[in-house]
């Protein structure tokens, strides 16, 4: 129930709004400050133990993140031995770093200057997490910050049965996760990818909408406000009587009444800021630099000037342009690194539905097919049978299984928007209200991650869809539910949070006593024995999340399989190798020149996965170095046999 009240436009208030009551505003400042211990909570249960020692073992917090913090530590090792910068892949032979690991990059250089690397991954978090509710709060006021850190449907109140607190959503049969513990924690691009946009998009409707703001919650019996299409409408009306007496948009101090189509105020960021944070978003995040790309362009459409008026006249559309132009080449750039040099294989592929027919998290929904069920034979039994599986049984047993409310409220929220816009007189070509534009975002951002899979794993379409979702979270709040009354507004919010709320306590708790990662004393002595070895060099040994090469830093042929999959890479040939390779096949030797390997490692890893091998590397290559851990063997050919 945390966020039922006290939540409106972010941005002060002048005014009416300036006279609220003493009683509400300690209420508003109560919920808020009850939101923000919960984000502190998770912040600290997180980020403090995401890596941390217990004896000698090292562990992690989050189940979640076995896989994933493994690969990060890979790479901020991998950029902290000294690599060349853009480096090769450390988990695959053939290609270069094919991730957005700028923040793994700021990682490596905080250990450069002598941070310890659990002490920079626990600061870095805390502070994304700091500048994550930030920018949430700025974006969508105590609401929007609930409705990140308690994203949910139906799947958490199980709880009702069990009494347990526990992660539901979690399950594989639930595709909604929560975000934070399933994408912000694990993924840590998130850290600066959501803080970044989320800021870049409070500025973008302050620059351009400051005059329609987001509709403030009706605090007592009277009338609702307008919206902010109806604002728009009117402010558009008053812009139009005529040029020489165009109102300006007034200070801070309150909301302007219209805007100078000619010269809008400047915004809370400066330029220099905003091109920063938008052309640096792919080497942080793809997906989310997609999203904001797709703001953009959708604003460009609002738009109607006839030429040669086609930017003089159309301030958000001249700001586009300049945005774009500014950001081209260092975004370009980036994209060019992150994707190994564009030569990443696409996986953009039409692939309606999301993840609602997955052997994962597809619902078990009864389908129809074939020739005798419903006339399918027919063209009117096909249609039926297409409609059926594809649209109606899947919106009632995946999508409000995995969204609950939030479905049934995003539908109204869209049709709420046309509505009002049209009551109010708004058409296309003029300025539009600020709920139209971002909400029209929403259902486009949305409208691709649900027809078409942007990556090999079709649940990463996720991280493209999730910013849909992030859109609508203030709109849902001004235009539709912090107009009701309390009683309303109180159920609403237990419906929308309660899942999340049940499933982000059960997933911090989750973590107790942790989970191992790796011995201490082996990955150590590990360290020791490749420090003297070229960094650039690449070892052969068994693909798993956390080898201790990898947690050293190190190139290996292949990484884990599933990371491997989820970057697109092609393996299967290279694992036949790396396995003939490894088994001491005849043809070993020519294996390992095929994937370019200097040295092999031998430890319990290889010991347990490769039984039965020949190991002729031990009577025909060098012993580098050996202990308890097993031993690395030198393949070069000036290295004598020992």
């Amino acid at each position: 129930m945390a966020a039922w009240l006290g939540t409106s436009d972010p941005g002060k208030k002048g005014g009416s709004e300036a006279s609220l009551s003493k009683t509400t505003w300690r209420y508003g400042k109560i919920w808020f400050w009850l939101v923000a211990a919960f984000f502190a909570l998770f912040a600290v249960r997180s980020f403090c133990w995401l890596l941390y020692i217990d004896g000698g073992e090292l562990k992690i917090q989050s189940p979640n993140n076995l896989g994933d913090l493994s690969l990060h530590i890979a790479m901020i090792r991998n950029f902290a031995n000294g690599v060349h910068v853009w480096p090769d892949s450390p988990i695959y032979a053939f290609s270069k770093l094919r991730y957005p690991a700028g923040i793994d990059l700021f990682n490596a250089l905080l250990c450069l200057v002598h941070v310890d690397l659990i002490r920079g991954l626990v600061w870095t978090g805390l502070l994304g997490s700091l500048a994550t509710f930030y920018a949430f709060f700025r974006w969508g006021g105590t609401f929007g910050v609930a409705g990140f850190l308690f994203n949910g449907g139906i799947a958490g109140f199980q709880f009702l049965k069990t009494l347990k607190f526990l992660d539901y959503q979690g399950g594989n049969k639930i595709a909604w996760k929560s975000i934070p513990l399933s994408m912000f924690v694990t993924q840590r691009g998130w850290l600066y990818a959501i803080p970044a946009a989320l800021v870049l998009l409070w500025h973008w409707r302050e620059k351009y909408f400051r005059e329609t703001p987001i509709a403030p919650t009706r605090r007592d019996s009277s009338a609702p406000v307008v919206s902010s299409a109806e604002a728009a409408a009117r402010a558009g009306a008053k812009a139009d009587d005529s040029e020489a007496h165009l109102p300006v948009a007034d200070d801070d101090a309150g909301p302007a009444t219209a805007v100078n189509t000619r010269g809008n105020r400047k915004g809370p960021l400066p330029f220099w800021v905003e091109v920063s944070l938008y052309a640096s978003m792919p080497l942080f995040h793809v997906h989310t630099f997609i999203a904001l790309t797709i703001v953009l362009l959708v604003a460009l459409l609002f738009e109607r000037v006839a030429w040669p008026k086609i930017f003089s006249d159309a301030p958000i559309r001249r700001h586009a342009i300049a945005l774009f132009s500014a950001a081209l080449v260092p975004a370009t750039f980036f994209v060019w690194l992150v994707t190994d040099q564009l030569h990443a294989k696409s996986m953009v592929k039409w692939h309606p539905g999301w993840v609602q027919d997955s052997a994962d998290f597809g619902a078990p929904f009864f389908r129809m097919g074939g020739a005798a069920n419903f006339g399918s034979a027919t063209a009117f039994g096909s249609l039926l049978q297409k409609t059926w599986n594809g649209v109606i049984a899947p919106f009632f047993q995946f999508w409000l299984t995995n969204f609950g409310l939030w479905v049934l409220l995003s539908l109204a929220l869209v049709g709420l928007c046309g509505w009002r816009a049209w009551k109010a007189g708004w058409r296309w070509g003029k300025k539009p209200p600020a709920d139209i534009a971002f909400v029209s975002s929403a259902v486009v951002i949305f409208a691709i991650g649900y027809f078409v899979q942007t990556a090999p794993w079709d649940w990463d379409n996720l991280k493209l869809m999730v910013w849909g979702y992030f859109l609508i979270l203030p709109f849902l709040w001004s235009d539709l539910i912090g107009r009701w009354a309390f009683p309303e507004r109180a159920v609403t919010c237990v419906a929308l949070f309660a899942s999340g709320f049940i499933t982000l306590l059960g997933g911090l708790a989750a973590g107790h006593p942790g989970f191992g990662l790796i011995d201490r004393a082996r990955l150590d002595a590990i360290g020791t024995a490749v420090r003297p070895l070229p960094v650039e060099a690449r070892f052969a040994a068994y693909p798993t999340y956390n080898h201790p090469l990898l947690l050293q830093g190190r190139k290996v042929v292949l990484g884990y399989p599933g990371h491997l999959w989820t970057e697109g890479f092609d393996y299967d040939n290279p694992n036949r190798q790396l396995t003939a390779l490894m088994r001491g096949a005849p043809n070993w030797r020519q294996a390992a020149q095929a994937l370019g390997v200097r040295y092999i490692f031998w430890g319990r890893d290889e010991t347990a996965n490769y039984q039965g091998s020949t190991r002729p590397w031990e009577t025909t290559a060098r012993r580098i170095e050996s202990g308890d851990w097993g031993a690395i063997y030198d393949l070069a050919p000036e290295s004598p046999s020992r």
